[in-house]
């Protein structure tokens, strides 16, 4: 393992389950956080929520950690999102989401509208009401189809007494009312996310480690592009879910202590 670690130049660590759960910190989190900086090592945190804002991620990720970080160090499904959609020119959309999820679509150029929209975006709407379901439903209904995209594709989101419904959950019920699927969902595992991700940067694919705790989503990740991964013991996957998946790490670690014993020597 020490080999492997003396290889990486470039982190990029999950959150919930990985750094957090709901407000409370994951042992050794907050001091490899506080050595990468140290040490000038490059990392990011990437985070499939998409309930929270860039700038609330940024400053949860601050408050619950005690550290400080910079804008760059944070990337999310709700960043991936906006990139595609501006791309390819989604401008106006339906938005399932929470306000503050929803003012960085619109602070990026894409408004929220249920008139015409070009296309329904669905994300971890913790403000969710049967109002806004059943529009969803009726407008994944019409004729022509509309284009469905989905920030990410966790069924649940861990918190400090268990699991929440996330969008995974949501768009089982929408498959169940509409027969519609997302047609494409940006955060991870999708590819998309990382190589956006990473796209600024100069380093090698071989010289990044992915760290999380999701198996069919950081570590899915990961290895469909080839890169270096460590599953985590602290959130969603359990030591005997290894052995029914065929998602494999490259590492196994029960929580953060490896990574930092080898960054303090």
């Amino acid at each position: 393992m020490k080999n492997l670690l003396q290889q990486i130049r470039y982190f990029i660590f999950d959150v919930d389950g990985t750094l957090l759960l709901s407000d409370k910190v994951l042992p050794y989190a907050s001091e490899i956080i506080e050595m990468l900086q140290e040490k000038k090592i490059d990392f990011t945190i990437l985070s499939n929520n998409s309930s929270y804002s860039v700038v609330q991620n940024k400053e949860r990720l601050e408050n619950v950690l005690g550290v400080k970080l910079e804008t760059s160090n944070i990337y999310t499904s709700i960043q991936a999102t906006i990139d595609y959609l501006g791309k390819n020119r989604y401008d106006q959309c339906y938005l399932i989401g929470t306000p503050a999820m929803i003012k960085d679509f619109e602070n990026a150029g894409i408004r929220n509208t249920d008139t015409n929209p070009k296309a329904i975006v669905l994300g971890f709407d913790k403000t969710l009401t049967y109002e806004k379901i059943a529009k969803t439903a009726l407008f994944l209904q019409e004729k022509p189809v509309i284009p469905f995209f989905a920030t990410h594709p966790d069924d649940t989101c861990p918190v400090e007494d268990g699991e929440i419904p996330d969008v995974g959950s949501f768009l089982m019920m929408f498959k169940q009312a509409t027969d519609r699927t997302a047609d494409i969902i940006l955060g991870k595992p999708n590819e998309l996310i990382l190589k956006l991700c990473l796209g600024k940067t100069q380093v090698d694919f071989s010289e990044v480690l992915v760290i999380g705790d999701r198996l069919e989503t950081d570590i899915k990740m990961a290895n469909s592009v080839g890169i270096k991964s460590s599953l985590v013991l602290t959130g969603e996957t359990k030591r005997e879910d290894l052995l029914k998946s065929g998602v494999s790490p490259t590492l196994v670690w029960t929580d953060l202590q490896p990574l930092y014993d080898f960054l303090k020597v």
